[in-house]
């Protein structure tokens, strides 16, 4: 074969010559040239220290050029990772000879010049002494116009099937899996760099899961998937989560109903021949990807998941400075390769976006509607080429088009165990429908059907078109204990106007979809322990985990930015011993006046009267907090940014100089470093804005981009159903409602009790949000005139004075309201004695 077909078995011939296999290797008649490994080059003698030097894959395009110097007595040195693996030497260098040579890699080869690469590293020129002469520079390639032409007019293959679509033709390039995108971009074109640009959240990682699953299983194409931050574990959990589909969260919770473990297991099998390599190796680098693809036969992709903008020092993807270099070099592969390169970046950035002047730039931003993207296309010459409007499925970790309706595609719910119909049977094919498009609506589901412990992520699914979500029922008194004997309810009731039915739009759904899951709970529990509302309090207790994370998800459809379930664990949130704690320390009170209880023991004054208040439902008001969206990136250099949450370390406690007001971190008394949570950092940046206190000093942070509004519709549910328990006398449901919440905070840190997430940053920032929420009372009750005397846990502020407390707080038992909950004299001795 000639030294052009020989191209892709470069790889391959330079693996035999580090066995010790040597190959003759020829460029028309007269030019020879053995192709040996770098030891045996230099067992032999060859003098190769002013040698060029070359890539391999930059080799591989002028291989013979490369041919030609070596026959004319220039070795020429081949690299793998900046290594010589394989010199290419004259044949007159017959000491490496051997007889089992063989000659049939490489025969003839058109004369044509070949394009040439700058190589990787300089030549230096021979010094006078060197008896080789100095290698000419290669000549260049030219490709006549018509050649061109053919590249840019594909057509059809013979026999091909065109849908029937009249002068249809083949894409010009890979398939996104994405048909609007496909149509704009006429697909994934050979030889050109395209950059995935969104915050994080946004899907630039699902638009490339979704290339590279379309290529491998769709179009049996070979993938190179480079993973930087990521694992082989989370790219082929999201390859499956999109193909079967399944939860993402519960497949890699290992929380899959039987039926969905089956459909899981028919598409392992689909993937297991899938040409898709996937590469998460330490030191992942533009230059690793640049060889490995060199080393991959018939390589149609390249995917790069992610470019990282935050520093990391374990990350060589990472930072402004070696993404500018990555994307150069990866731009080059795609050139050099004549293959199409994707990589995506975790930010939507502008300015950085416009410094790396990729080939293609597709920008995601979050749309207005909630669950859709906005997808910028952008050519580096053209500027501005199309928007397109596409759907976050973030439960199957996929993007999709948005043809149809929003509510058709967001209200689109996992398959649960008791309706997968279709996955039952195997795995989907990318553009098949979504199993369950229209389930019943919970109201007619079986109470205990609507949320099962057996089933703790299923959410159930919208209510026909023709019978819309019932909202909750009028604010009307409820007895404290329903009869024996209750009557089932009807099937589906009808929804009446009501103040709570608050829409979300572009959803789907009201808070009365929501509601009617809680309230569908409570009745069959009370169904089920025939009226007996202790009995079934304990019952809906013992299914609060489950059901509480049942409803999470639920509220999450139409999110516009997926959140990571399980990240990777950092170790400071690692639990030391089986009850013990991890080593974030959470701004817990318990607190006292120490200048009013002195002067209480001394007699002064005689005795004071102290008001406890109480916070009602703090975790619950507390899920309003900044919370990371992905996993936490470390930040060596520290500082705070708004935008982002996480850990934060300060190299020691900040001074508190203000004895009548509680430590914002609370009784910690330990010195040296302290590692704090975002709540707590954010509660130090406000008390130096009042001119409280200095401003934390942060050394390091592992935090990442952060939202406010991530548990909001989650939180205002609860508070929503709370309300109206309280309003109508139903204990049930506030019982049940509060160890949703509670649990909730509780639980999704390591607890054995909730498999659905890991997420202990989360845990100790909603802990500690609702300690920063009882010192903002108690800060504003000391601005209004009163003393606080003490702070208990998360809802205790005890205060005295002379105002009443009632015009600085409204009374109430609603989240933003506080209630009277003891009375008591100090000093309490006196009091005694009294009595």
């Amino acid at each position: 074969m000639g030294v052009h077909k020989a191209r892709p078995l470069l790889p391959q011939l330079i693996r035999d010559a580090e066995q010790g296999m040597v190959t003759e290797l020829t460029r028309g008649e007269e030019e020879r040239a053995l192709l040996v490994s770098a030891a045996t080059a230099t067992e032999a003698g060859v003098p190769t220290h002013n040698a060029p030097a070359f890539g391999i894959a930059d080799a591989r395009p002028i291989l013979g050029d490369l041919v030609a110097q070596a026959a004319a007595g220039a070795p020429q040195v081949l690299l793998r990772h900046k290594r010589p693996v394989a010199i290419l030497i004259p044949p007159t260098a017959t000491a490496v000879a051997t007889p089992d040579m063989e000659p049939a890699a490489a025969a003839t080869t058109p004369q044509a010049p070949a394009t040439a690469p700058t190589p990787p590293s300089a030549t230096t020129p021979a010094p006078a002494a060197d008896p080789m002469p100095a290698a000419a520079p290669p000549r260049r390639r030219l490709a006549p116009l018509g050649q061109v032409l053919d590249t840019l007019l594909p057509t059809a293959p013979e026999g091909a099937d065109t849908g029937g679509d009249a002068g249809r033709v083949a894409l010009a390039g890979l398939s996104t899996g994405i048909t609007a995108l496909d149509t704009a971009l006429g697909g994934l074109q050979p030889g050109r760099f395209y950059l995935v640009a969104g915050a994080p959240g946004t899907g630039s990682s699902l638009l490339t899961v979704s290339a590279a699953r379309t290529a491998a299983l769709t179009e049996h194409r070979t993938v190179l998937y480079a993973a930087s931050g990521l694992t082989r574990a989370d790219i082929a959990a999201r390859l499956i989560a999109a193909h079967t589909p399944v939860d993402y969260r519960r497949l890699r919770a290992g929380a899959l109903a039987d039926a969905e473990r089956t459909a899981v297991a028919r598409t392992a099998e689909l993937l297991q021949g899938a040409p898709l390599l996937i590469d998460d190796g330490a030191g992942l680098d533009a230059e690793a990807i640049t060889d490995t693809a060199a080393d991959v036969p018939d390589l149609a992709l390249v995917v790069v998941d992610r470019l990282q903008t935050v520093p990391d020092p374990r990350l060589p993807l990472s930072g402004p400075h070696a993404i500018a270099d990555a994307v150069q070099a990866l731009a080059h592969l795609a050139r050099t390769r004549h293959l199409p390169v994707l990589a995506a970046l975790d930010t939507d950035n502008p300015e950085l976006i416009a410094t790396l002047a990729a080939d293609i730039t597709l920008t995601l931003t979050p749309d207005t509607v909630a669950g859709r993207v906005h997808l910028a296309i952008a050519e580096r010459d053209l500027g501005p080429l199309a928007t397109l409007h596409l759907t976050a499925d973030a439960a199957h970790a996929r993007l999709t088009d948005s043809a149809l309706p929003a509510q058709t595609q967001q209200d689109t719910p996992t398959p649960a165990p008791n309706v997968p119909a279709a996955a039952a049977e195997g795995p989907l094919k990318p553009d098949a429908p979504h199993p369950g498009t229209n389930p019943p609506a919970p109201a007619a589901l079986p109470g205990a059907a609507a949320m099962d412990t057996h089933s703790p992520a299923h959410a159930p699914g919208p209510a026909p078109a023709e019978q819309p979500p019932a909202a909750p029922r009028a604010a009307a008194p409820k007895p404290a204990t329903r009869p024996a004997a209750a009557a089932p309810r009807p099937a589906a009731r009808p929804a009446p106007a009501s103040a709570s039915r608050s829409e979300y739009a572009g959803t789907g759904r009201d808070l009365g979809y929501y509601l009617d899951m809680i309230t569908s709970a409570v009745e069959a529990a009370l169904e089920e322990h025939g009226g007996d509302t202790e009995a079934a309090s304990a019952a809906l207790e013992k299914k609060a985990i489950p059901n509480g994370m049942t409803l999470f998800e639920a509220t999450r459809v139409g999110a516009a930015y997926e959140h990571t379930v399980y990240p990777e664990r950092l170790e400071f949130l690692s639990k030391k011993t089986r009850n013990g704690a991890d080593e974030v320390w959470e701004g817990r009170h318990k607190w006292e006046n120490a200048p009013l209880m002195e002067a209480v023991r001394r007699g002064e004054p005689a005795e004071v009267a102290v008001d406890v208040l109480d916070t009602n439902a703090a975790y619950c008001s507390a899920l309003k907090t900044h919370l990371p969206i992905g996993s936490l990136v470390h930040q060596p250099d520290g500082g705070f940014d708004p935008k982002r949450s996480g850990i934060y370390l300060l190299p020691k406690r900040p001074t508190w100089d203000h004895p009548h007001l509680p430590d914002p971190i609370g009784n910690r008394l330990e010195t040296g470093p302290v590692l704090l949570d975002g709540a707590t950092v954010r509660l130090l940046i406000r008390c130096h804005k009042l001119g409280l206190s200095e401003a934390p000093h942060i050394t390091e942070a592992w935090t990442s981009g952060a939202s406010e509004g991530l548990l909001e519709k989650f939180r205002r549910v609860l508070t929503q159903a709370r309300e109206n328990a309280i309003t109508g006398g139903d204990q049930v449901t506030e019982k049940y409602v509060k160890a949703i919440y509670a649990k909730f905070a509780s639980t999704i840190g390591e607890s054995t009790y909730n498999r659905d997430i890991r997420r202990p940053d989360w845990m100790h920032i909603i802990r500690s949000q609702a300690f920063a929420n009882l010192w903002y009372k108690a800060h504003r009750a000391h601005d209004h005139g009163l003393t606080v005397v003490r702070l208990r846990g998360t809802d205790e502020l005890h205060i005295t004075g002379e105002t009443d407390w009632r015009t600085v707080f409204t009374e109430g038992r609603l989240t933003t309201q506080m209630k009277l909950k003891d009375q008591y004299t100090l000093p309490p001795s006196r009091k005694r004695s009294a009595q």
